[in-house]
Parts: structure tokens; sequence; C-alpha cells
């Protein structure tokens, strides 16, 4: 029992981050670049080869992101160019919610090793628990539209007639899970875990699976501290991972205001601290995280902030302050993606308001956006 053990390095920058052993028995390094809402046209690629280039070993993309193209292609060449090797990376992926029936898991997986030009990943993630229709012809990927649309022409964010998202009750992430399973058998993945699920779900997963759960990632900041479930993740030597741990800056989806009055980067708290240790408020946020034993998921464009960004394994925030961070903890979500409740296994029902209608499905042209 208990967390799962994180070990300190060497000399480099790379080997500066910890290391975190998977109950897959894997090494995954705490910290990842994320690349959600990571925009095309060679800014993906410009960001995930910055970070590479700065010392960042763990990336994180899923295809509904819309840029894993991008991605790959940044991989390949910081591999062509000997900076890194295959082995050197932590790569992970996500199945989208419209490839969750069998028939279409394995077909979702090889277009992102496709697109990130590899032949394996190291982590395979469900994105969601609520899986949604395709056409039932073939698998939805960005090809077929990482997009809003009719049902009918299989993008990956399908619509009713009436403009409301559509919902496949028929299937069941469990079942989902024992497919996952299959692709580490034939070595297509070496570990494979869990996104945007709730305590109950991921028991559920937990109790029927051969291949244990390594990693659930899912919304963490300083706003959003998730402290039982990362105590339960703790228990099952699951390696909790922070998507969105600076609360999304400006970018974020959020549809009910902070209670706060601000963003977590704007905190009067967090900037006090950033102001006595020397360092920005974004690296506030993340080295308190990482001193949780939290893995993040960090996402920029910008490579100055992302050299920033993993400018945090030589400094430490002292216990007292580590503590005081208990008083801003007032449970905001920025990404609740209510519009999706009408799901029997949308997992925040209870942060819904009581008189919640379900709304209809915004445009969506890419993954975030």
């Amino acid at each position: 029992m208990g967390e799962p053990a994180a070990k300190k390095a060497k000399t480099d920058t790379a080997s500066a981050c910890p290391i975190i052993k998977l109950a897959s028995g894997h090494d995954m390094p705490m910290f990842a670049l994320g690349t959600w809402k990571s925009k095309t046209s060679g800014i993906t690629q410009a960001a995930v080869e910055a970070s590479i280039k700065c010392g960042y070993r763990n990336i994180d993309a899923a295809n509904d992101y819309n840029n894993e193209h991008e991605v790959g292609a940044a991989i390949k060449n910081c591999i062509d160019q000997g900076i890194v090797t295959r082995e050197d990376l932590f790569i992970q992926a996500k199945l989208w919610n419209s490839n969750h029936r069998p028939e279409h898991i394995m077909g979702d997986l090889k277009q992102t090793l496709l697109d990130l030009q590899v032949d394996y990943l190291d982590n395979y993630v469900i994105h969601w628990p609520m899986p949604v229709p395709s056409s039932g012809k073939f698998v939805s990927t960005r090809l077929t539209g990482a997009c809003t649309g009719p049902w009918q022409k299989n993008p990956m964010f399908p619509l009713t007639d009436d403009g409301y998202f559509c919902a496949d009750k028929e299937s069941h992430y469990v079942e989902t899970w024992k497919e996952m399973e299959k692709l580490v058998d034939q070595g297509l993945v070496k570990s494979i875990g869990l996104s945007n699920f709730n305590k109950t779900q991921i028991a559920e997963v937990h109790e029927a699976a051969r291949i244990p759960i390594s990693t659930l990632q899912n919304e963490c900041h300083p706003y959003l501290q998730q402290k039982d479930l990362i105590d339960f993740c703790n228990y099952h030597k699951i390696a909790f991972q922070a998507f969105s741990p600076l609360g999304s800056g400006d970018t974020n989806l959020a549809v009910l205001s902070s209670p706060t009055g601000c963003i977590p980067l704007k905190d009067p708290f967090i900037a006090t601290l950033a102001e006595k240790y020397g360092k920005n408020s974004g690296q506030i946020m993340l080295r308190w995280n990482l001193q949780r034993n939290v893995s993040v998921v960090s996402k920029s464009e910008k490579p100055a902030r992302i050299v920033a960004n993993f400018e945090v394994f030589d400094w430490e925030i002292s216990a007292e302050d580590m503590k005081a961070f208990d008083a801003i903890n007032c449970g905001w979500r920025h990404l609740q993606w209510r519009e999706t409740s009408n799901h029997q296994d949308y997992p925040f029902f209870d942060e819904l308001p009581y008189n919640y209608k379900l709304e209809k499905a915004p445009t969506i042209t890419s993954s975030g956006n």
C-alpha cells in the first residue's frame, strides 16, 4: 500500500525530473508537456521540440486534440537529431469516447501510433468514462473530424439531429478496459490508465482489472486540490496526474466563476509566495503539486514558458507554506463538460446545479475550441 515511489536523480536537466514507478512496473517522469488546446500550423511541433530539447521526457497527447501528427513530427525530428532515443521518452495518449467499442479500439490506437510515428505507447488512457456512438461503419479519428457534427458523418464529437451530444448507453468502460488490457499483452502499450473518472468509477475498474490501473489523469490545481481522490489513488498504487495544474490560465472552459473572483494564476496568495521564493505563480503551483507527489501535465506553446515551467526541481516550498494552500481549496472545476451529462456515466453529477437542464452542444472545430 501507500504512495507510488518517486525517486530523484542525477545530473543533467532531464534527469533532474523525479521519476515515479507505475503499477505496471515501468517508470514515468513526473513532469509532462501537455498538448491540449495547442494549435497546429507548426505551433504544436515547435512546442514539443522545445520541450524535449530543454529536458522534458514525458509527452502527453490525444487524438481528439487534432494535433498528434505535429507531436509525432517533433518526436521524429528530435530522435533523428540524436537529442533523444525513443526509449528516453515516455509518450502517453488517449482512447477517444467514440471508439470505446471493442471493434474500434485498435483502430483508434493505430491512428495515434501512425500520427506519433512510434511503434508503441508508454501509457494509453481511457479519456472519459462516457462512450459516444460512431456511425458504426469505421473508427472516428481526427481524419473524420475532431469536431462536432451529425453522428452519421462519424465526427469525434457526434451530435443528435436536434443538436445534443450523442451517448452510447450500451457500451461500458469496464468492457473497454478489458480490451485495453489486450493491447498490453500485444506489446502495443506498456501501461494503461484512466482520465476524468470519479472514485466510484475507478474502484469499479480496479475490481475488474487483470492489468492494474497505472495512472489517473484529472483536473487538479490549488482551487481543486483533489485530496481524497489522490489518497484513494495512492492507496491503490495509481499515479495521479494533474491536468490543468495552473487552473487552465485565461483559456479555461469554466461555466461557473471562481469563488475567489480570479483564476489561480492571478491568485494573490500564490502571487505572494511567488515573490517570496523569487519565482512566478505558475512555478509555485507546479512545485506545490510535485511536493505532494502528484505528477503534472503542463501545457504551453511558448518556448520561454516551457523552459521556465521545467525549472521546479532544485528548490522547495516550506512545510508551512504548503499547508497554507488549504485555505484556497475552493473546489472550483473549470472543465465540467456538463453538456454530456445525458450519459449515465457522466462523472461529475454531484457538481451540477440542482435545476440544471441539459444544454445543446457547443460548436467544436478541434478539441478545446
